[in-house]
């Protein structure tokens, strides 16, 4: 999926439609004011769901992600965690953004990680969920993450 880049309005309508969450809210408004900073540039969200069964391509094209936001479903209890790969197809075994999603007490916690400048990915950016930090066992369905992310051209 090569960039469909739209303007900066709509990214933002679609990502506050996503999440009610507070500190998420509060990591986007940052990302917003900074982009005011940047001549508010031309932005895609991409949905990320559907992890336990396949990576997702959020680029096949280089480009620079700006923020990923992810959700742990509200009922699960076992660890997962998020990987994205600076690639065009796959999700590595070993991501180069990574985040552990604890399963006890952790179920229904949502994150979002912001690159007010954006984070350079030469390739292309696929993410994935899986059982351990170093593996590519995909998660579960109950427990693989959902949310978006923003990325931008390079």
């Amino acid at each position: 999926m090569a960039l469909s880049l739209e303007g900066i309005n709509t990214v933002k309508r679609r990502a506050r439609g996503d999440t009610r969450a507070v500190g998420v809210a509060e990591a986007l408004r940052s990302l917003w004011k900074h982009m005011e900073n940047l001549g508010n540039p031309d932005l895609q969200l991409v949905a990320i769901s559907g992890l336990d069964s396949a990576d997702k391509v959020i680029a096949d094209a280089a480009c620079k992600l700006y923020a990923v936001y992810i959700k742990k479903p509200d009922a699960s209890t076992t660890d997962s965690w998020f990987k994205g790969s600076n690639h065009a197809t796959v999700a590595a075994a070993n991501g180069d953004i990574t985040a552990y999603l604890r399963g006890t007490s952790g179920g229904g916690r949502s994150y979002c990680v912001v690159f007010h400048d954006g984070l350079p990915l030469g390739t292309g950016l696929t993410v994935g969920a899986h059982t351990t930090v170093n593996g590519n066992t995909k998660s579960a369905a109950a427990d693989a993450p959902t949310g978006f992310a923003i990325v931008g051209a390079p």
